[in-house]
């Protein structure tokens, strides 16, 4: 591998903007951008003069210069094309969620081994300063045992960008509504925090955005190996002061035996807990973390880019990612029949 990575960024919408800006900040060499839409891919090219533009994917496989690729197409595009990219040699860092389907998940786990070469997912909450400092804080006891874990994550999409939004509604049959794009990401943010999950059961609201055609409200109930419980909310239907002007709105709350923990923003952290050793004058407290401002596609393509140069499997390798598409399928197939889905380690195997 050579001390600078070259890298070919695949899709050039928002996330493939974000990557083209991470790359360069770890140094890196972006010389192709590939998308359908030549305006998104000229818009990487006029801030990095040397990256080529092109349509064709093909095109970018092919250059012998390139290292790596990150794919950012809209899902249902992600199995071939990382596919592809393995086959050419190419190491793969693959944007959430990593496919539509378990069959093609594991596909591109098979090809990425046979070939040789990384196949990293983007699920850039496993990077994130504030999920580590509230995973640190769990394991470490400090909240006791957790019993509830609630998690929303509100957007509207008329506020955010009609390209970026647009294949959403041209592939109905993708399951890409708010609970696989969004949930993806949160299902594996609980995983992290809390520990696995064993069962699933959701449900969705009734259609507004008739143009998105899959889920744009959607509610899932957990249950966690360790008997705790969550709730997840997903909706790309709030309208709110914050929402409507395009931004994501997250919050994230657990309760636990001794106290709770609260993230209103990804920037703070609020702790509440009766623990002996964190009593102030004998009364509990609430204590307010500052977590710094941090760009988590940043540390993921960092991580991405040690991985290829140590050669250590990543954090969010593709092998280990297929458990989050798996609860997020699970996830669907409960709103379609209306019941839980077992989703323990045990029935996945059976």
């Amino acid at each position: 591998m050579p001390e600078k990575t070259n890298v070919a960024i695949i899709g050039c919408g928002w996330a493939g903007l974000r990557h083209a800006v991470a790359y360069r900040s770890c140094g890196a060499n972006v010389l192709w951008a590939v998308d359908v839409d030549k305006r998104r891919a000229s818009a990487i090219a006029r801030s990095y003069p040397d990256t080529h533009v092109v349509q064709d994917v093909r095109v970018a496989l092919e250059d012998p210069a390139i290292d790596a690729v990150s794919i950012c197409l809209p899902t249902h595009m992600h199995s071939d094309t990382a596919i592809m990219a393995v086959q050419a040699g190419k190491h793969v860092l693959c944007e959430e969620p990593m496919a539509t389907t378990l069959e093609d998940a594991d596909a591109m786990v098979a090809a990425a081994a046979g070939a040789g070469v990384t196949l990293m997912t983007g699920a850039n909450v496993r990077y994130s300063p504030l999920y580590r400092n509230m995973s640190d804080l769990v394991q470490e006891g400090v909240i006791g045992q957790p019993v509830l874990v609630r998690l929303n994550r509100e957007t509207y999409i008329p506020g955010a960008s009609p390209d970026d939004k647009r294949w959403e509604s041209e592939f109905p049959d993708s399951k890409d509504g708010v609970m696989m794009s969004g949930g993806i990401h949160d299902f594996e943010m609980m995983r992290m925090v809390v520990g696995e999950i064993t069962s699933v059961h959701a449900v969705k609201a009734p259609q507004r955005l008739h143009d998105m055609r899959s889920d744009d409200t959607s509610i899932a109930t957990l249950r966690f190996a360790n008997g705790a419980l969550g709730m997840l909310v997903e909706s790309c239907t709030s309208r709110r002061l914050e929402t409507v002007s395009g931004k994501e709105v997250h919050t994230l709350r657990i309760d636990g035996e001794l106290g709770s923990l609260y993230s209103p923003d990804p920037r703070s952290l609020q702790l509440y807990t009766t623990r002996e050793d964190y009593l102030v004058d004998g009364r509990a407290t609430r204590k307010d973390i500052h977590i710094p401002e941090s760009d988590t596609f940043l540390l993921e393509v960092l991580h991405f880019l040690k991985c290829l140069h140590t050669g250590q499997e990543p954090n969010t390798s593709g092998r280990s990612q297929r458990r989050s598409l798996e609860l997020v399928l699970a996830a669907y197939r409960s709103m379609d029949t209306g019941v839980p889905e077992d989703v323990s380690y045990a029935a996945a195997l059976d």
